[in-house]
């Protein structure tokens, strides 16, 4: 089974919860974070995910460097396309930019990289930075000399095009007429010139669709499909995410289930550390046999939903 996620930023804990085989296989749209310190903390965490025993099919983000600016790795045919991968770690696999993939029997175009609008406080603060984290010049035309009026069924990037930009999420206090948008700009051009049914990415810790984008972030879900994963819990109850809201349920006097009013109940909590407010995720019922998200949880800013 191919799965889909956003953003990883070395935190694979939504991957450790859940129950995957060695056949499986997670795209991660970018910032997985893997090849970040660039050192033995890096091999650590490679280590651990290769305990996993899936694989991991990684688009190039803005907080990572490039495996092909790194000696380990190698460039190689997979999925009638190149990728770059360690012999050591041969499950984490990078995806080229630019290049196109069978993936899933669908024809899929990728194309990484982004902005950092933290770039000036990284350099200044002496976090890592990298300096190949857009494009060039000349990889944006490469790839609209190539592809211009062809095709794909799926295409895979970390950002966004411009006029898909989520922009009630953006950082308060940072001035937007100073944030590069060159990446974004040229994804406009991307989606203008080249046929497409559907678009995933990442980079701006939101899930959301608009036309035949898709915004990802902390959950999971099959590969092309609306479909979240997992879709049942521990239990076995199926999860029926963002099913009504936290102020419905948890206001009343008498708490009951939303469908069957019930009060054979569990309130399941969530982590209270990345939550403003009730740390309440999700009504249990046993008598449905459901889990009923909560579509309110208030999550702090770059943390993501645990439902």
């Amino acid at each position: 089974m191919i799965y889909i996620t956003g953003d990883t930023h070395r935190d694979f804990e939504r991957l450790y919860n859940n129950t995957f085989n060695k056949d499986d296989m997670v795209i991660i749209l970018g910032d997985a974070g893997i090849n970040y310190y660039l050192d033995e903390r890096d091999r650590k965490l490679k280590e651990n995910l290769n305990k996993l025993n899936i694989k991991l099919f990684c688009i190039q983000g803005n907080h990572e460097e490039r495996p092909e600016n790194i000696a380990t790795y190698k460039e190689i045919d997979m999925f009638s396309g190149k990728v770059f991968i360690e012999d050591d770690f041969p499950n984490l696999i990078f995806a080229k930019n630019g290049e196109t993939y069978n993936i899933d029997g669908y024809k899929v175009l990728v194309i990484g990289g982004a902005y950092s609008i933290d770039k000036n406080y990284r350099l200044i603060y002496g976090y890592e930075w990298f300096k190949d984290e857009q494009l060039s010049e000349e990889e944006k035309e490469a790839i609209l000399n190539k592809y211009t009026h062809q095709h794909f069924d799926i295409i895979l990037s970390h950002t966004c095009p411009k006029k898909y930009e989520p922009t009630e999420v953006f950082m308060k206090g940072i001035d937007q007429s100073k944030v590069d948008k060159s990446m974004e700009n040229f994804l406009d051009k991307v989606e203008e010139n080249i046929n497409y049914e559907k678009w995933y990415c990442g980079h701006f810790h939101t899930e959301k669709k608009v036309d035949k984008i898709e915004f990802m972030f902390g959950r999971i879900k099959v590969f092309n499909k609306d479909e979240y994963y997992p879709k049942y819990d521990k239990n076995g109850y199926e999860i029926i995410r963002d099913y009504c809201m936290q102020d419905e349920v948890m206001a009343k006097d008498d708490i009951c289930c939303p469908v069957c009013r019930s009060n054979n109940i569990l309130i399941q909590k969530g982590d209270g550390f990345k939550i403003n407010g009730p740390d309440f995720i999700a009504l249990i019922c046993h008598n449905c046999q459901k889990v009923y998200g909560f579509s309110d949880v208030k999550y702090y800013p770059n943390c993501p939903k645990e439902l």
